[in-house]
């Protein structure tokens, strides 16, 4: 019996390592790429910003999307800056905002989704038998809308909107 190594058998064993090893990364590096697309999109749609991707098409780097905010982002935030300043749970990403880090901002909407959710529900409960909204102030954050008296009342009670500024819905 010969005991001799195989050299070519190693070799190869090692080349399909290398392989392997280069290869699961290669697919760590997508699936982080389109998770950061992915957030990029979800940002641009929530706050209503515009995305820019032609840098990205080319380079395939996330990192090249360009977020500009438009007139209804603009509108969004002003809600959004009222609102927390009534509801101290409510965060608002000032700083953020100020650097156009709108992923950041994104992010903080996205934390804020529970706390908006609590508070809806407490100024909407009204009557007994009345049902909650637990939408409405991401409802009004998002769009402007306010389909519950209590809620409007709020609004009106803390300045926020007044009854010659109601919208109708």
């Amino acid at each position: 019996m010969d005991y001799s190594p195989n050299y070519a058998g190693i070799i190869g064993l090692c080349i399909g390592v290398i392989f392997y090893v280069w290869n699961e990364d290669q697919k760590e590096k997508e699936a982080a790429n389109y998770a950061l697309y992915a957030e990029y999109f979800n940002a641009s749609d929530v706050l209503h910003l515009d995305m820019y991707t032609r840098e990205y098409e080319r380079t395939g780097n996330p990192h090249d999307i360009e977020l500009t905010p438009t007139d209804l982002t603009y509108e969004l935030l002003q809600r959004w800056e009222a609102i927390s300043e009534v509801i101290p749970t409510i965060d608002y990403p000032e700083e953020a905002i100020e650097q156009e880090d709108w992923l950041n901002v994104y992010n903080t909407f996205t934390y804020n989704r529970f706390d908006a959710r609590d508070a809806s529900k407490e100024i909407t409960k009204g009557e007994e038998d009345e049902a909650t909204d637990s939408m409405a102030i991401l409802d009004y954050i998002d769009v402007g809308a306010v389909h519950n008296d209590d809620f409007r009342e709020f609004l009106e009670e803390n300045g926020i909107e007044g009854p010659d500024r109601r919208r109708l819905e």
